[in-house]
């Protein structure tokens, strides 16, 4: 009877030791999932944070790209002006150098 009772309490020990063990792993792996899921909501907010930069870095760009287009469209009209008036000058002096001949 005393190996019976060793036996049964040795199969005891081991199947609390299972249990402890199946336990502390359970808690292993829910412990590297949550860090995981950690990691991943961290990555899609950086990838979120990078998307958003570069939309902003975008329309800066474009608003840069567009005054830069009006700028020139507004020098060039300035100097198209002055090139018909200094024409329209010249003209005239011919004009008066060909009346004095």
């Amino acid at each position: 009877m005393k190996t019976s009772i060793t036996h049964m309490l040795l199969a005891g020990v081991a199947v609390l030791s299972l249990a402890a063990c199946s336990q502390a792993t359970k808690e292993e792996t829910g412990e590297a999932a949550e860090s995981a899921a950690d990691d991943t909501a961290k990555n899609l907010d950086n990838a979120g944070d990078a998307v958003e930069n570069a939309g902003d870095a975008m329309e800066k760009a474009t608003d840069d790209a567009g005054n830069a287009i009006e700028k020139a469209a507004d020098e060039s009209a300035e100097a198209a002006r002055e090139a018909k008036k200094d024409t329209g000058e010249a003209i005239e002096e011919v004009g008066k150098d060909m009346q004095k001949k």
